[in-house]
C-alpha cells in the first residue's frame, strides 16, 4: 500500500511539471557537446563538464564531433571592498563573476547572441578568524561558478526549440515554392 501511494504521488507531482531543486533537464537532442574556450581557469570548464555530464550530454574535444559548441568568449571574476568597518578595515567584500559565452551549432554559425551569465555576491569578513573568511571566500566562488553553469544550462534547454523552430520555417518556405494545383 504504502509502495502504491508512493509511486502514485511521484506521478502526480511529475505530471504537473514539478521536480527537485536543480534538477532540470538539459534535452537528449543536444546529443554531443563541444566547450570551446581559451580560459586559464580550468575549475570553470572542469564544472560546466561535470554538470554535462550528469545530465548526460557527452562533451568531447573537437568541434567538428559536436552537434553543438558552448563558445566560452570571456570568463571575469571582480572582488571589491564592500564596506569597511569603524577601524577603517574591511568588513565584507563583493564578489562578481561574469562569463560571456555562445552557443554555435556544428558548423560553427552562431545559434545566439552573445550572452552575458553573472553573478553577485557579498560575504563578510571575521576579522579574528581570518582562516574561516577565506574558507568562506573559496565556498562563495565555488557556488558562483555552480550558478553560472545552471545560467549555461538554461540556455541550452531552449536550443531544441529553435531548431524545431527553424524546421517549420524550412517546411513552410518549401511549401511557398511548390506550385498550387487547380
Amino acid at each position: 500500500m504504502r509502495n502504491i501511494l508512493l509511486a502514485t504521488m511521484i506521478t502526480l507531482l511529475s505530471g504537473c511539471g514539478w521536480q527537485l531543486r536543480d534538477a532540470q533537464v538539459v534535452p537528449q537532442s543536444i546529443g554531443i557537446l563541444h566547450i570551446a574556450t581559451q580560459l586559464a581557469d580550468r575549475d570553470f570548464v572542469s564544472e560546466l563538464t561535470r554538470a554535462l555530464d550528469v545530465y548526460g550530454v557527452e562533451v568531447v574535444t573537437s568541434a567538428a564531433a559536436a552537434n553543438y559548441s558552448v563558445v566560452i568568449v570571456d570568463f571575469r571574476q571582480n572582488r571589491f571592498i564592500g564596506t569597511l568597518n569603524a577601524s577603517g578595515r574591511v568588513a565584507e567584500y563583493q564578489l562578481n563573476e561574469d562569463v560571456d559565452f555562445l552557443i554555435a551549432n556544428a558548423s560553427g554559425t552562431p545559434l545566439t547572441n552573445l550572452f552575458t551569465a553573472s553573478v553577485e555576491r557579498n560575504y563578510e569578513i571575521e576579522e579574528r578568524d581570518l582562516l574561516s573568511s577565506e574558507n568562506e571566500e573559496r565556498l562563495i566562488k565555488q557556488e558562483m561558478r555552480q550558478e553560472i553553469v545552471r545560467q549555461i544550462l538554461n540556455r541550452l534547454k531552449v536550443l531544441p526549440n529553435q531548431n524545431d523552430a527553424d524546421k517549420a520555417s524550412e517546411a513552410i518556405q518549401l511549401e511557398a515554392l511548390e506550385p498550387i494545383e487547380n
